[in-house]
Protein backbone atom coordinates (compact mmCIF):
# COMPACT_ATOMS: atom_id res chain seq x y z
CA UNK A 1 0.00 0.00 0.00
CA UNK A 2 2.94 2.34 0.65
CA UNK A 3 4.11 2.15 -2.96
CA UNK A 4 0.65 3.10 -4.20
CA UNK A 5 0.71 6.15 -1.93
CA UNK A 6 4.16 7.14 -3.24
CA UNK A 7 3.03 6.71 -6.86
CA UNK A 8 -0.12 8.71 -6.17
CA UNK A 9 1.91 11.50 -4.54
CA UNK A 10 4.34 11.67 -7.48
CA UNK A 11 1.39 11.71 -9.91
CA UNK A 12 -0.25 14.54 -7.99
CA UNK A 13 3.00 16.52 -7.81
CA UNK A 14 3.46 16.25 -11.58
CA UNK A 15 -0.12 17.37 -12.25
CA UNK A 16 0.23 20.30 -9.84
CA UNK A 17 3.56 21.32 -11.37
CA UNK A 18 2.08 21.33 -14.87
CA UNK A 19 -1.02 23.15 -13.68
CA UNK A 20 0.89 25.81 -11.75
CA UNK A 21 3.97 26.32 -13.95
CA UNK A 22 3.42 25.16 -17.53
CA UNK A 23 -0.15 26.14 -18.36
CA UNK A 24 -0.57 28.99 -20.84
CA UNK A 25 -3.56 30.06 -22.97
CA UNK A 26 -1.76 29.02 -26.17
CA UNK A 27 -0.80 25.60 -24.80
CA UNK A 28 -4.35 25.21 -23.42
CA UNK A 29 -5.69 25.68 -26.97
CA UNK A 30 -3.13 23.34 -28.54
CA UNK A 31 -3.66 20.60 -25.97
CA UNK A 32 -7.44 20.98 -26.10
CA UNK A 33 -7.24 20.51 -29.87
CA UNK A 34 -5.16 17.33 -29.60
CA UNK A 35 -7.36 15.98 -26.85
CA UNK A 36 -10.52 16.66 -28.85
CA UNK A 37 -9.36 14.81 -31.96
CA UNK A 38 -8.87 11.77 -29.74
CA UNK A 39 -12.43 12.01 -28.36
CA UNK A 40 -14.54 8.90 -29.04
CA UNK A 41 -11.51 7.40 -30.81
CA UNK A 42 -12.62 9.45 -33.83
CA UNK A 43 -9.23 10.09 -35.44
CA UNK A 44 -8.22 6.45 -34.90
CA UNK A 45 -11.46 5.12 -36.40
CA UNK A 46 -10.89 7.35 -39.43
CA UNK A 47 -7.31 6.08 -39.78
CA UNK A 48 -8.53 2.51 -39.34
CA UNK A 49 -11.11 2.97 -42.10
CA UNK A 50 -8.54 4.58 -44.40
CA UNK A 51 -6.21 1.63 -43.83
CA UNK A 52 -9.01 -0.86 -44.56
CA UNK A 53 -10.00 0.98 -47.73
CA UNK A 54 -6.44 0.72 -49.03
CA UNK A 55 -5.74 -2.62 -50.66
CA UNK A 56 -2.10 -2.47 -49.55
CA UNK A 57 -2.89 -1.74 -45.88
CA UNK A 58 -6.20 -3.60 -45.49
CA UNK A 59 -4.70 -6.24 -43.19
CA UNK A 60 -3.12 -3.52 -41.05
CA UNK A 61 -6.53 -1.83 -40.83
CA UNK A 62 -8.21 -5.02 -39.64
CA UNK A 63 -5.49 -5.64 -37.04
CA UNK A 64 -5.89 -2.04 -35.85
CA UNK A 65 -9.67 -2.53 -35.61
CA UNK A 66 -9.23 -5.73 -33.55
CA UNK A 67 -6.75 -4.07 -31.19
CA UNK A 68 -8.94 -0.96 -30.80
CA UNK A 69 -12.00 -3.06 -29.99
CA UNK A 70 -10.09 -5.32 -27.58
CA UNK A 71 -8.52 -2.38 -25.77
CA UNK A 72 -11.84 -0.53 -25.55
CA UNK A 73 -13.34 -3.55 -23.80
CA UNK A 74 -10.32 -4.01 -21.53
CA UNK A 75 -9.82 -0.32 -20.71
CA UNK A 76 -13.18 1.40 -20.85
CA UNK A 77 -15.50 -1.40 -19.80
CA UNK A 78 -13.40 -3.44 -17.38
CA UNK A 79 -10.38 -1.64 -15.91
CA UNK A 80 -11.79 1.89 -15.54
CA UNK A 81 -14.65 0.62 -13.41
CA UNK A 82 -12.59 -1.97 -11.54
CA UNK A 83 -9.87 0.54 -10.59
CA UNK A 84 -12.20 3.49 -10.03
CA UNK A 85 -9.47 6.13 -9.84
CA UNK A 86 -10.76 9.66 -9.42
CA UNK A 87 -9.60 12.11 -12.06
CA UNK A 88 -6.79 14.51 -11.10
CA UNK A 89 -8.88 17.66 -11.45
CA UNK A 90 -11.43 16.24 -9.00
CA UNK A 91 -8.87 14.87 -6.56
CA UNK A 92 -6.90 18.13 -6.54
CA UNK A 93 -9.87 20.50 -6.98
CA UNK A 94 -8.51 22.07 -10.19
CA UNK A 95 -10.38 24.18 -12.71
CA UNK A 96 -9.98 22.70 -16.17
CA UNK A 97 -10.42 24.17 -19.65
CA UNK A 98 -12.35 21.23 -21.08
CA UNK A 99 -15.65 19.67 -20.11
CA UNK A 100 -15.54 17.60 -16.93
CA UNK A 101 -15.86 13.87 -17.48
CA UNK A 102 -18.10 11.37 -15.73
CA UNK A 103 -15.84 8.33 -16.07
CA UNK A 104 -12.84 7.29 -14.02
CA UNK A 105 -9.24 8.17 -14.75
CA UNK A 106 -7.29 4.91 -15.10
CA UNK A 107 -6.58 3.80 -17.77
CA UNK A 108 -6.74 6.63 -20.28
CA UNK A 109 -8.97 5.75 -23.21
CA UNK A 110 -7.27 8.39 -25.35
CA UNK A 111 -3.79 6.98 -24.66
CA UNK A 112 -5.00 3.41 -25.02
CA UNK A 113 -6.59 3.99 -28.42
CA UNK A 114 -3.74 6.21 -29.62
CA UNK A 115 -1.03 3.69 -28.86
CA UNK A 116 -3.14 0.75 -30.00
CA UNK A 117 -3.03 2.22 -33.48
CA UNK A 118 0.53 3.57 -33.19
CA UNK A 119 2.08 0.25 -32.14
CA UNK A 120 0.36 -1.75 -34.89
CA UNK A 121 1.23 0.81 -37.56
CA UNK A 122 4.78 1.20 -36.25
CA UNK A 123 5.32 -2.55 -36.34
CA UNK A 124 3.58 -3.38 -39.63
CA UNK A 125 4.01 -0.35 -41.91
CA UNK A 126 7.46 0.23 -43.34
CA UNK A 127 6.69 3.69 -44.74
CA UNK A 128 7.97 6.33 -42.31
CA UNK A 129 5.63 8.90 -43.89
CA UNK A 130 2.79 6.88 -42.38
CA UNK A 131 4.13 5.60 -39.06
CA UNK A 132 5.96 8.76 -37.93
CA UNK A 133 2.87 11.05 -38.10
CA UNK A 134 0.75 8.36 -36.41
CA UNK A 135 3.30 8.04 -33.59
CA UNK A 136 3.61 11.83 -33.17
CA UNK A 137 -0.17 12.16 -33.06
CA UNK A 138 -0.43 9.38 -30.45
CA UNK A 139 2.18 11.08 -28.28
CA UNK A 140 0.51 14.51 -28.63
CA UNK A 141 -2.94 13.19 -27.73
CA UNK A 142 -1.56 11.24 -24.78
CA UNK A 143 0.44 14.18 -23.40
CA UNK A 144 -2.56 16.47 -23.81
CA UNK A 145 -4.54 14.37 -21.34
CA UNK A 146 -1.95 14.84 -18.59
CA UNK A 147 -1.49 18.53 -19.44
CA UNK A 148 -5.26 19.10 -19.19
CA UNK A 149 -5.36 17.40 -15.73
CA UNK A 150 -7.81 14.69 -16.80
CA UNK A 151 -5.25 11.88 -16.37
CA UNK A 152 -2.31 11.19 -14.13
CA UNK A 153 1.00 10.17 -15.74
CA UNK A 154 0.56 6.59 -14.49
CA UNK A 155 -2.88 6.44 -16.13
CA UNK A 156 -1.31 7.02 -19.52
CA UNK A 157 1.72 4.80 -18.79
CA UNK A 158 -0.59 1.89 -17.93
CA UNK A 159 -2.54 2.60 -21.11
CA UNK A 160 0.60 2.54 -23.26
CA UNK A 161 1.66 -0.74 -21.62
CA UNK A 162 -1.75 -2.35 -22.26
CA UNK A 163 -1.71 -1.09 -25.85
CA UNK A 164 1.76 -2.56 -26.36
CA UNK A 165 0.79 -5.96 -24.93
CA UNK A 166 -2.49 -6.27 -26.85
CA UNK A 167 -0.90 -5.01 -30.09
CA UNK A 168 1.98 -7.47 -29.75
CA UNK A 169 -0.38 -10.37 -29.07
CA UNK A 170 -2.63 -9.41 -32.00
CA UNK A 171 0.35 -9.21 -34.37
CA UNK A 172 1.67 -12.59 -33.17
CA UNK A 173 -1.77 -14.16 -33.68
CA UNK A 174 -1.97 -12.53 -37.12
CA UNK A 175 1.42 -13.98 -38.06
CA UNK A 176 0.55 -17.41 -36.69
CA UNK A 177 -2.71 -17.46 -38.67
CA UNK A 178 -0.86 -16.37 -41.82
CA UNK A 179 -2.61 -13.00 -42.02
CA UNK A 180 0.62 -11.04 -41.63
CA UNK A 181 3.68 -11.77 -43.69
CA UNK A 182 6.20 -9.00 -43.13
CA UNK A 183 5.84 -5.24 -43.29
CA UNK A 184 3.55 -3.47 -45.73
Amino acid sequence: MIIINVINQVDQNIILYIFNHLRTPILDDIMTFFSSIGDYFSIWIIICILLMISKKYRTVGFIVAMVLLTNTIIGELILKNAIGRVRPYDALNLDIVIKQLSSYSMPSGHALSSFSVAFVVLYLVKQWKIYVPVLILAIAITLSRVYLSVHYPTDVLLSVLIAFIVSTVAIKIGKKKGLINGKY
